[in-house]
């Protein structure tokens, strides 16, 4: 919010009262500027709520008119619609401000476009676009485009290899005019912000070493109380002190680079609207950006065996909403009930998927073009947050994505092949 109102007031900064220049250097701008639009067509950011509803509710109508196209029985579409029931972390986030909805939106509708047996250089174009809004929603999906371009001209043997190369054009194209800001604003032509992901990772490994804890040198992020733990008390009150004594080394190094802007920004920060994340100087946050990377990656090979441990159950917990346990042994009855059954429904549909869809292939009830697709997805998402402290909220723009392929293999091995499924399939992407 803090980022919408500065684009009213004509700075991508958050910091935009202060009348100095603090140029944002930690997100794209796609889900600022849309709740700009909102407050600046409805007077009210609340707004954003109707609108995030109206998206979930195309995204359902659009992965029913996938499903279509790969199996256009009714069971199927209905048996998607029994499954997403009961799914109620996806919803959730309707009433939320998080980029989760409108990312959601472009995936399903990236797939069902992706997915019509007519493909032309204005529909190539036009996904290109599309990939390019999602990228300004989520940064992260920077690499998939071209992993798509890839399995397309592979899956093809190269043939429409122009048609899709203008897809992965018109992408790269859309990453211009927010590199020209970076160039304009930080003197470095960078398509994504400035600063995260170095964090992330970083921080990623340290989360699983420092159960319950909030860190309050960067963004104060909580890390969970698990169920699942890799480490004692008496080995997270050790860690605590070893990662706070990597921030003060990483903040002794950083010292020389804090300009007198800094101070007053950080001085500043009880007069700001929105509770805002400092924005400290380029030299100093692209500084900061490398040396947590560097550190993130050295740490990965600190104890290998406890990487693969937290990797490992990244893989499952990304996908299953999990249960903190103070939390749960402080609720109500109603709330534990609640809990429990978002963590049993997330873990029950991850298992099935795991179970039915590679069964549905092996007996021969999915096609190749109707997998690639969507897996492609699917796995982007799953293996690109490994690294990333865990949050479940990083699969759901793919759920309904997954709902619809435990539905179409569902429908398979009960009903057989739909008598159209094949010739749909062939012909689509």
């Amino acid at each position: 919010m803090g980022l919408a109102e500065g684009i009213l007031h004509g700075e991508y900064s958050m910091w935009w009262p202060l009348g100095t220049d603090h140029p944002d250097t930690f997100r794209t701008p796609g889900y600022p500027l849309l709740l700009a639009i909102t407050k600046y067509l409805f007077g009210n950011w609340r707004a954003i709520v109707l609108f995030q509803l109206v998206l979930y509710a195309a995204s359902v109508i659009l992965t029913l008119r996938t499903i279509a196209l790969w199996d256009p029985r009714p069971i199927t579409g209905n048996l998607f619609l029994c499954l997403l029931i009961p799914m109620l972390n996806v919803p959730f986030y309707i009433n939320q401000l998080y980029a989760e909805i409108p990312v959601l939106f472009c995936i399903t509708l990236a797939v069902w476009w992706a997915a019509r047996p007519e493909r032309s250089y204005v529909g190539a174009l036009g996904l290109g676009l599309l990939f390019g809004v999602t990228f300004q929603f989520r940064p992260i999906f920077l690499l998939f485009p071209v992993l798509f371009f890839a399995a397309m001209v592979i899956r093809s043997r190269g043939a429409g290899v122009l048609r899709e190369m203008a897809t992965l054009l018109t992408f790269g194209l859309t990453l211009l005019p927010f590199g020209v800001w970076n160039y304009q604003n930080h003197g470095v032509f960078q398509v994504t912000p400035l600063e995260g992901s170095g964090y992330y990772v970083n921080f990623g490994h340290w989360s699983g070493l420092l159960p319950k804890y909030t860190e309050h040198v960067y963004w104060h992020n909580t890390t969970g109380d698990e169920l699942v733990r890799f480490v004692s008390d008496e080995e997270r009150r050790s860690n605590i002190a070893k990662f706070e004594a990597e921030w003060e080394e990483i903040n002794a190094q950083l010292a020389p680079l804090l300009t007198e802007k800094d101070s007053i920004m950080r001085a500043s920060a009880d007069g700001i609207p929105y509770r805002p994340s400092y924005t400290f100087n380029t030299e100093y946050t692209r500084a900061r950006e490398a040396l947590l990377m560097e550190r993130g990656i050295a740490h990965l090979f600190d104890d290998p065996w406890y990487t693969v441990k937290r990797t490992a159950f990244t893989a499952v917990r990304i996908w299953v909403i999990g249960i903190q346990v103070e939390e749960f042994r402080k609720a109500s009855a109603a709330g534990k009930a609640q809990m429990l059954f978002a963590t049993s429904i997330t873990a029950l549909y991850f298992v099935l998927f795991l179970i039915i869809v590679p069964l549905a292939w092996y007996k021969g009830r999915l096609l190749k073009t109707q997998l690639l697709v969507p897996i492609l997805f699917l796995c982007y998402f799953w293996f690109i947050h490994l690294p990333f402290p865990i949050q479940s909220r990083y699969t759901v723009p793919v759920r309904l994505l997954m709902l619809a392929f435990m539905a179409i293999s569902a429908s398979g091995l009960l009903f057989g092949n739909a008598r159209n499924a094949t010739n749909a399939g062939s012909s689509s992407s």
